[in-house]
């Protein structure tokens, strides 16, 4: 098995491994809204949908870093203090996975596109 980088994915193969062709676009799909399912043109070409869920999960982020951002103001007059708090920490926790889902994805896509990593000595 190859080298893979900090923050690959740890249910997917590596890309030298013979299984990794067959395994990353299911994958990649469930990183992606269940609409992609039916878009066989998506199935068929792995960068496109390596792309696609690069975006779709940056967008994710983004969505939730402004929800982040904008939760005191929005919510303020519509819960109580410490339920604020309890959103405020759903939403720090829901954050850090979103990231760390955008590291793997970008990391996949990156192997998509050809990338291989060298093992570290």
């Amino acid at each position: 098995m190859g080298a893979v980088p900090t923050g690959w994915p740890r249910d997917l193969e590596a890309p030298e491994s013979p299984r990794f062709a067959e395994a990353v676009v299911p994958w990649l799909l469930d990183r992606c809204p269940p609409e992609y399912r039916s878009h066989d043109v998506l199935r068929r070409h792995p960068r496109a949908l390596s792309r696609l869920a690069v975006h779709h999960s940056q967008a994710t982020l983004d969505g939730a870093r402004a929800a982040y951002a904008n939760a005191r103001r929005e919510l303020a007059d519509a819960l109580p203090p410490e339920s604020l708090v309890e959103v405020l920490a759903a939403l720090e926790s829901e954050g850090a996975r979103i990231a760390s889902t955008l590291r793997e994805v970008q990391l996949v896509d990156e192997a998509v596109a050809g990338t291989r990593w060298n093992p570290r000595l």
